[in-house]
């Protein structure tokens, strides 16, 4: 188990967040690490050679992955920094010095980059705030290829159940020998409840009806009641099991779509996928990347055709975002945000859409989180501010109560550490809204920023297997969920038009605490 240290355990608290798969929009994690930015500096100054990045979009790429190094222990000494953060002031040439000279940083980071993280929390004076720990751990370990289910479930063992007790730099010991081995082969069969012959012989993968069923019984799978017509057995190389299915998925997602434009017959793939050496199916298919627009359900919208045509567009784009293959997901994605936020006068910046997503993010992130903490007080509590919780008649209502307690000091009884964490950002938050809320309109920029770039990569440059696909659609899908929500719910409520919501939000955003200012709860009303 954990130590008894209140740095470790919210480090630790905030890491099971980012790798829970029900955790709200506003505690997720929204970046990628420093190695895996480097990474996409160096496949962008391929792509800006190649005409398919802007020189613009590539600097400000440097820049984020700049500004990101300068903050983070794990690059190394004060030298090293220096060194790089001199190198992407200015945008290296492919195969030229620079750009050698960062494939060779970007190798002694990520040898030793966990190790140096668990010396940097040791000194209690110096360690980097538990927010940037956490944010740094999560997205070092995920772009080294670990699924969140399987770092959640690692990281929960030795937080809560592991008969010792050890601090987080030994636990960061353990995550770097992890990062360390070598990933390693899976065998996985995959099922097909019909699948069209091929005129020719069928793949080297490929087995019958009766072997499928063979192997499931030699590998201690009941067969009985599956209903198949023959399989592929594939071999593939990953960091772990969950992370082994999803790239068979997209292995055979690349199948699916193959032979429903190569044929008149379609390939149904089985729900479920078989592991070599582990107990129990997996499901074959993709799960949520967090898309949530409820207010179609809260305004009894979910069955009703809107007058204007690009909001039902914006709706039919967006998802694929939340469980589409890669390609699509971000195309379509990034479709629905310029169908709304794009207006004229704007010239050839299309990302400027995506800004002005991350204002309506920002502007919705007090709301989201007093609202959440409200309920979680309302549950565990019996006292006046539980019975004005239950009382008050509106979202708005409850999310005021609670900022006026949290800026009263009074105490919330919150029953989990994810929540008290969330009661200390929000203190901050109420106390400096402008600095705080800037700040978070920031990080969202840059995650859809990146949703734009690797958009650009796949309709481009079909760029199906660029190194920051994945984990721009990781950070980004949730916040287009709460962004799209909240020009949902303006549209619906009040045929407000998405770029006026917009509008609306940068003001507000940009008169926080002065005179004409509004309180945080209010920023979109």
């Amino acid at each position: 188990m954990i130590a008894v240290n209140p740095y470790d355990q919210r480090v630790t608290a905030i890491l099971l967040d980012f790798f829970g798969s029900r955790t709200p929009w506003q505690r997720r994690l929204w970046a990628v690490g420093l190695t895996l930015g480097l990474r996409e500096v160096l496949e962008g100054c391929e792509a800006f050679q190649r005409g398919v990045l802007s020189e613009r979009s590539l600097k400000d790429l440097c820049h984020t992955v700049e500004v990101t190094s300068g903050q983070d222990p794990g690059v190394g000494s004060a030298e090293q920094r220096r060194l790089l953060q001199e190198t992407l002031r200015h945008p290296p040439r492919p195969e030229g010095a620079d750009f050698r000279l960062l494939q060779q940083v970007l190798e002694g980071i990520e040898r030793t980059y966990l190790e140096r993280w668990s010396k940097a929390i040791t000194d209690p004076d110096a360690r980097p705030q538990e927010e940037r720990a956490a944010r740094a751990i999560a997205t070092h370990l995920l772009d080294s290829g670990f699924s969140s289910a399987y770092l959640h479930r690692w990281w929960s063992y030795r937080i809560q159940h592991e008969p010792s007790s050890r601090t987080l730099a030994e636990l960061l010991e353990d995550a770097h020998d992890l990062v360390s081995n070598p990933p390693k082969r899976f065998e996985i069969l995959v099922a097909f409840v019909a699948a069209p012959r091929s005129r020719a012989d069928m793949p080297s993968e490929w087995l019958t009806a009766p072997r499928v069923s063979d192997w499931l019984r030699q590998n201690n799978h009941d067969s009985t009641g599956i209903r198949q017509g023959g399989g592929m057995l594939l071999n593939v190389t990953a960091r772990d099991p969950w992370a082994a299915i999803d790239e068979s998925l997209e292995r055979v997602e690349r199948l699916v779509a193959r032979i429903s434009v190569g044929t008149r017959s379609q390939l149904q793939v089985h729900q479920h996928a078989w592991i070599r050496g582990e107990d129990k199916p997996f499901n074959l298919r993709r799960n949520r990347r967090g898309v949530e627009i409820h207010a179609l359900d809260r305004e009894n919208s979910l069955y009703i055709q809107t007058a204007d045509d690009g909001i039902d567009a914006a709706l039919e784009l967006i998802e694929p975002l939340d469980r589409g293959s890669p390609g699509t997901a971000v195309s379509g994605g990034w479709a629905a945000i310029e169908a709304l936020l794009l207006g004229p006068g704007d010239g050839g910046d299309r990302g400027v859409a995506g800004d002005r997503l991350a204002s309506l993010v920002a502007c919705s992130f007090p709301r989201a989180e007093l609202t959440t903490l409200a309920y979680a007080h309302q549950l565990a509590a019996t006292d006046p501010l539980a019975a004005s919780l239950t009382a008050a008649p509106t979202n708005r209502d409850r999310a005021a109560l609670v900022a006026e307690a949290i800026l009263a000091r009074i105490p919330l009884q919150l029953p989990a550490d994810s929540h008290r964490l969330a009661e200390q950002r929000l203190q901050n938050l109420l106390t400096r809204p402008r600095t705080v809320l800037l700040d978070i309109e920031q990080h969202a920029k840059r995650a859809l920023r990146r949703l734009y770039r690797q958009r650009n990569l796949v309709l481009h440059w079909g760029r199906m297997n660029a190194v920051g696909l994945r984990a721009a659609l990781r950070t980004a899908a949730p916040l287009v969920g709460a962004g799209m929500d909240r020009i949902a719910h303006a549209w619906f409520t009040a045929n407000t038009n998405p770029l006026e919501l917009a509008a609306r939000a940068r003001l507000r955003l940009d008169l926080l605490g002065s005179a004409d200012g509004c309180l945080p709860v209010d920023l979109l009303e």
